[in-house]
């Protein structure tokens, strides 16, 4: 046999090329398909698509698209269904969120073609819009598995339009169809606040209703009332008139003040308050508190793709804690900071960037904590990020990049140091790379703090009942800690629990949602903490 035969399963070096280069120099690396550009023309006759976000969110980011003259449809929160198409049509071995939101987009461009469009339409007439991202985490190849299952599914032509979250700007420049006015900014600043309070404050009065479903219905009333504001005053503002510096930094802080401030957004503020304020409260029923956190879109979505996790602990008698958008993003701003930090002297400009970073933080912060107040004062505060870095600091690094870093281990130990919650669980897709080493650390701090009663759980398309099992397991200990708390305020305010009810039904401003009570830690639950303010409150007025 000749010594240049091949053998099954063996591989041969492959000769050197004639020039005497390498073979790598000589072959072309690889580059993404082109992606033909939105343009204005195809403006006013294409539907954008997005979604993955909650209900809330979704909602309001599609009125500032629509009042900023755009056709927009949010895409449905994606089941069980959506994941198996998307198992179908993408790559083997990647996250269950990548399933979901890829299968979900195409049902729903499949969903199209059933209506009687053809593939070339619907390729021409929509385009799905997304966020897109870097770092080890398999959300940098969701672009490329997107445009691999619309080619799969039948629509090769379909177009995934990507912004990276801290190139908005420039990645807006690419697609000039998507205009990104400082109307739309500012716009989308609103949608996203309002929604993470929405969110946030859902979770805090649902628990407590007295009536079943009162305050769903109230939230879907608050939620058009503000989406139906947003889309008629999010419209771009007409060209400016010529002129100078001056006299354009006055528009651009007359938008900035009419966008954020304005008479009519305030108005739709206190109606949704109004709405919201109409469900009856019980504050003294005894649920235990349950910190969710881990996987940005796992701890996000209210649908399959987290078994509809949150729904699910307030059926077993829980109290949640969500973590908002705004705090992500507090983080992302955060980690620019230390970044460029870390870069001083290296390269010029490091002050006014230093100084962008820490205003932009500021006034985010800032604008959430006045919405929040327009709707009530019941949502949380925003995450001191200063706080949160200090305490990871010796068990995870926080210039480690990847997924929410060490925003898992600074709130486990926050929730210690504050004895804020009785169950602190945090869920990740399977497989997902930055939550497992972050449950590594966690596993870490639990076992240093006992009193820390702490739950991974990961997500997946199956395996459904174990997860809520363990989930239910845990949540034993932690009505058990919440009742003994409860019990030991009880004891501790002198009054009965017989004494306090009778106080409150006396007092109908106190079974308001919006009733105000110090919210300190500990104790952790609400029941606890209202206890000892009406206890407080009895012995001011002589009862």
């Amino acid at each position: 046999m000749s010594g240049t035969a091949s053998t099954p399963g063996c591989s041969h070096r492959p000769p050197r090329a004639p020039s005497g280069r390498s073979d790598f120099a000589s072959k072309s690396h690889y580059r993404a398909p082109r992606t033909p550009p939105f343009t204005p023309e195809e403006a006013e006759k294409t539907t954008i698509l997005f979604g993955n976000l909650t209900p809330k969110h979704d909602a309001l980011i599609e009125a500032v698209f629509q009042g900023c003259g755009y056709n927009c449809r949010a895409l449905p929160t994606p089941t069980r269904a959506n994941y198996l198409t998307g198992v179908e049509f993408c790559n083997h071995g990647l996250c269950n969120p990548n399933y979901y939101t890829a299968g979900n987009l195409i049902d729903f461009l499949r969903k199209l073609a059933k209506e009687g469009r053809s593939p070339e339409e619907v390729s021409r007439d929509f385009v799905y819009f997304t966020i897109g991202g870097c770092g080890p985490c398999r959300f940098g190849m969701y672009e490329s598995e997107y445009r691999q299952a619309a080619e799969e599914a039948g629509f090769p032509d379909f177009r995934v339009l990507t912004f990276l979250a801290n190139t908005a700007i420039r990645e807006g420049s690419r697609h000039p169809g998507l205009r990104y006015t400082l109307e739309f900014g500012l716009g989308m600043l609103n949608a996203l606040i309002a929604g993470d309070i929405l969110f946030d404050i859902s979770y805090r009065i649902r628990p407590f209703e007295v009536q079943a479903g009162a305050t769903d219905e109230a939230l879907d009333s608050a939620l058009r009332q503000l989406a139906s504001a947003l889309r008629s005053r999010a419209r771009p503002a007409p060209p400016p008139s010529p002129g100078g510096r001056l006299r354009t930094l006055r528009r651009i802080l007359r938008t900035v003040a009419r966008q954020l401030r304005g008479a009519d957004w305030q108005e739709a503020l206190e109606q949704a308050r109004e709405r919201l304020g109409q469900v009856k409260v019980d504050w003294l029923r005894v649920k235990p508190v349950v910190r969710v956190t881990g996987e940005f879109y796992s701890a996000l979505s209210e649908g399959d793709a987290n078994y509809c996790l949150y729904r699910y602990l307030e059926r077993e008698g829980a109290e949640v804690r969500v973590d908002p958008i705004t705090n992500l993003i507090l983080y992302w701003l955060y980690e620019a900071r230390l970044n460029n930090r870390r870069r001083r002297g290296l390269r010029p400009g490091y002050w006014k960037k230093e100084a962008l970073l820490a205003l932009a933080a500021h006034l985010w912060a800032w604008h959430y904590r006045f919405t929040a107040r327009r709707l009530g004062e019941v949502a949380g505060e925003p995450e001191d990020q200063q706080r949160i870095g200090r305490l990871a600091q010796p068990y995870f690094d926080p210039l480690a990049r990847g997924g929410e870093g060490h925003l898992p281990a600074g709130r486990a130990l926050e929730a210690v140091e504050d004895r804020n919650c009785h169950l602190f669980l945090t869920v990740k897709p399977f497989g997902c790379m930055p939550s497992t080493q972050a449950d590594g650390v966690l596993a870490l701090l639990a076992g240093r703090h006992p009193e820390l009663l702490f739950l991974p759980l990961e997500t997946l398309g199956e395996g459904e009942v174990h997860a809520l099992n363990r989930v239910q397991m845990a949540l034993t200990d932690a009505r058990r800690q919440a009742r003994e708390e409860f019990e030991a305020v009880i004891r501790q305010t002198g009054r009965s629990l017989e004494e306090i009810r009778n106080f409150v039904q006396q007092h109908p401003e106190m079974q308001s949602p919006f009733y105000r009570f110090p919210r300190t830690t500990p104790p952790a639950g609400t029941a606890a903490q209202f206890a000892l303010h009406a206890a407080e409150r009895m012995r001011r007025e002589g009862w």
